[in-house]
């Protein structure tokens, strides 16, 4: 017997999503949550690009000045930060966030200080400082104390056959004083009063001499003087800052023990090399190497601190962006295209 009764259409339930629930009034979205993040990360993180960045540059001209601005914005966050504690007696995202930007622009400071102390300290003087040419080696190293380069005269070159190395935490700190070659010196024997002494880290040893820089190379004449901390540069030394000269002093102390050699207190060290030019830019590309090395790795400390911000929001109930629902959101949503991808 034929079913004469129509089918039931049978009908779809709805997928309910908590923003389209009754009685929710602040309806969520999850990229309320991302941007959040985002805030949270990419604030502090300009905050230490900038800070690093003035540092590096301006530190060798206006030390205390930066010092003080940092200063200042360090303990305006930071007061910020004791007075939302104390209003609302417990940690919110806005007091985490403010403390984070106080850490950003401290630790700004350090970096960029430190970038200037250990790549930059021979760079900025090259313009501020004396160029002197055809010197000899015998002239009384005193007489340069302001130079920043020194040509030497033809035939004066690092002596490898008196050179020495102080080796230090698995580094090799080397030194040969710069005298004239056999050729040029009339037959007299070498000076035992060295003015100048040619430096290098790990370009010395007992079966290749002394090959740092351009020591080997018989066009180069010029010196790239290293300058001794001084000042506010003295700031953390040892830490902040290079102490790549005190090992050096050593090795010139070792090597004038060794070859019965004499020294003057105002001695000068410099980098021998063919091309000044190039040998000061590298001292910049370097300095740049490391200050992008130090914003990515911070960039991660911010992600992470940004993350935990935004978790710090979800868990206020009081908190003004929402947060909790925001995150509720994401997860739904999330769930929910899924459900209707499979």
């Amino acid at each position: 017997m034929q079913n004469l009764m129509p089918a039931r259409k049978k009908e779809k339930l709805p997928l309910l999503r908590p923003w389209k629930t009754e009685g929710n009034p602040s309806p969520g979205n999850g990229w309320s949550v991302f941007f959040g993040w985002m805030k949270y990360t990419f604030i502090p993180a300009i905050l230490f690009s900038t800070t690093s960045g003035l540092f590096m540059v301006g530190y060798h001209q206006n030390p205390r000045i930066l010092i003080g601005i940092a200063a200042f914005l360090i303990v305006a966050l930071l007061s910020d930060t004791i007075f939302i504690y104390r209003s609302r007696k417990k940690l919110t995202k806005e007091c985490l966030g403010f403390a984070v930007c106080a850490l950003a622009i401290f630790a700004g400071a350090v970096c960029g200080t430190s970038i200037h102390l250990f790549h930059l300290l021979d760079y900025w003087p090259y313009y501020q400082m004396r160029h002197y040419t055809n010197v000899a080696p015998d002239e009384p190293a005193a007489s340069k104390a302001d130079a920043s380069v020194i040509v030497f005269m033809e035939g004066a070159r690092p002596d490898s056959s008196r050179e020495s190395k102080y080796r230090r935490q698995g580094y090799n700190y080397c030194v040969a004083p710069i005298s004239i070659e056999a050729g040029y010196a009339d037959d007299q024997p070498p000076s035992t009063n060295i003015q100048y002494w040619a430096i290098g880290k790990n370009c010395c040893g007992t079966h290749k001499g002394f090959t740092c820089d351009d020591a080997e190379n018989p066009k180069a004449r010029s010196g790239l003087v290293m300058q001794d901390l001084s000042g506010d540069d003295l700031i953390g030394q040892g830490i902040m800052s290079s102490d790549e000269m005190t090992h050096y002093e050593e090795a010139v102390k070792m090597s004038l023990v060794k070859f019965d050699l004499t020294s003057p207190k105002e001695r000068l060290y410099v980098r021998f090399v063919e091309d000044i030019d190039k040998a000061r830019n590298d001292y910049w590309t370097t300095a740049m190497m490391s200050w992008f090395k130090y914003n990515l790795l911070w960039l991660v400390a911010f992600m992470a601190a940004g993350a935990f911000t935004v978790v710090i929001g979800a868990g206020d109930a009081e908190d003004a962006d929402n947060y909790a629902q925001h995150l509720g959101d994401a997860k739904q949503s999330t769930l929910w295209k899924l459900n209707h991808f499979m």
